[in-house]
């Protein structure tokens, strides 16, 4: 039992004290009839005590962060990616249509130039032949003779096999032979910073841009 002596010398001993620990000491002095009360004491004492909460916070904030940082910088780079593509494959298309404009062209562009223009075009790091499959369809690389369809390239490497037929111009007559000319472009987009398969298993954007062009 806490009588008045001892109360006296365990208030000076212990000091000017914090508002936590004067409510403990003052629990401890009440604590007259059993151990119940000095351990119920105890247990609040340790309770009020907060330090390291904010390393902890810290700590499981931080990581939280980090990965949604990571993420938006890949995401800012789809986008990118994406707005490439579509100039690269509308760039590619014109030049298969008109070529250079000028008077010494005779023949329209090879399917070869026109897939090196669309890849420089993208102007992108990882935009290489290894990462990049473009489809040309054009005059230059053949003509059905019955309906007036250009034929297109098959390209083996790169983001692999392009998908889509090219649609018939519906102008097109045997006096007035229009023919449209087709541009498909895929990009096997590599991220700056890796995002796993299971949040992203897709990662290969296709473009395609049609134009007319007179014969």
């Amino acid at each position: 039992m806490v009588n008045g002596l001892n109360r006296r010398r365990i208030i000076e001993m212990s000091g000017p004290l914090s508002r936590g620990e004067s409510d403990s000491m003052a629990a401890m002095i009440a604590c007259t009839r059993g151990w119940r009360c000095c351990v119920m004491a105890a247990r609040g004492r340790f309770w009020l005590r907060q330090e390291g909460q904010s390393l902890v916070e810290i700590a499981l904030m931080v990581p939280i962060f980090t990965i949604l940082a990571c993420y938006a910088v890949d995401f800012g780079y789809f986008f990118l990616v994406a707005a490439s593509l579509n100039s690269a494959a509308r760039n590619a298309a014109e030049y298969a249509v008109q070529g250079t404009s000028s008077t010494a062209q005779t023949a329209e562009p090879g399917a070869a130039v026109v897939s090196t223009l669309a890849i420089a075009s993208i102007g992108l790091g990882g935009a290489t032949t290894s990462t990049v499959s473009v489809r040309v369809c054009s005059g230059a690389v053949g003509t059905t003779p019955v309906t007036n369809v250009a034929q297109c390239t098959s390209p083996a490497t790169g983001a692999g096999a392009v998908t889509g037929t090219l649609d018939t111009d519906p102008e097109t007559t045997s006096t007035v032979p229009f023919q449209l000319s087709r541009v498909d472009v895929v990009y096997t987009v590599v991220p700056p910073i890796p995002i796993p398969t299971a949040i992203l298993p897709n990662l290969t954007f296709h473009r395609m841009v049609e134009m007319r062009r007179i014969q």
